[in-house]
């Protein structure tokens, strides 16, 4: 059952931890935690035609995106502070905000945290090297894979999103505005049976 305590924390702006597990493929006693945070997105021209398209099917974006990043815990301090090994805040179990995940591990050692949280956005044309499931961006409304022009090899690349849990007051996000391929201007073809003359390049002259 959705838990409508989760959404109402995470409309806050603040970073909600979504869900945590046991990490079965780690050597080591650890739960891996699911960061989320509702983050505004800036005003392109493609998030104002997807805005049209999702009115269009009935549906609305609103200006921001939900993003999510991974963290690992030691399974011991993250349990007793979350009250399990193992929960989805999506579905009912107990909504925890990151400030207040770390400020608990903190007071358990006997020191503080007083940071404030967020979920840095970096995009760009790599894939991550560590996450070889990591898919590409894609539009909300239609599934299509988001695509941009890359000089360096001439081609069109999928982007992709990065993100990273970081101090709120050193975040600083990269979103990249896809670019079109370059249209190539197509040289002139002189007629059948003639030359085409030599143009000089603007500013410039012919040697005779």
């Amino acid at each position: 059952m959705a838990n409508p305590a989760y959404d109402q924390a995470l409309a806050t702006g603040k970073v909600v931890i979504r869900k945590w597990w046991f990490n079965q493929n780690s050597d080591k006693n650890q739960i891996s935690l699911q960061f989320q945070q509702a983050v505004e997105r800036p005003q392109t021209q493609s998030s104002a035609t997807s805005t049209l398209i999702g009115l269009a099917q009935g549906s609305t974006l609103g200006n921001t995106t939900r993003v999510t990043t991974l963290f690992s815990a030691d399974a011991t301090l993250a349990a007793n502070v979350l009250g399990s090994r193992e929960g989805d805040a999506t579905m009912g179990s107990p909504v925890v905000l990151g400030n207040a995940f770390f400020s608990a591990l903190a007071q358990a050692m006997g020191t503080e945290f007083t940071g404030d949280l967020a979920i840095q956005i970096t995009e760009n044309l790599q894939k991550n090297p560590r996450a070889p499931r990591q898919t590409p961006k894609s539009n909300p409304n239609t599934g299509e894979i988001v695509m941009s022009y890359d000089a360096t090899s001439g081609s069109m690349k999928p982007v992709y999103r990065h993100t990273e849990l970081v101090d709120a007051a050193h975040c600083e996000h990269t979103f990249l505005t896809p670019q079109p391929a370059p249209v190539l201007a197509t040289p002139p073809v002189a007629p059948t049976g003639t030359t085409a003359a030599t143009v000089a390049p603007f500013g410039s002259e012919i040697a005779s």
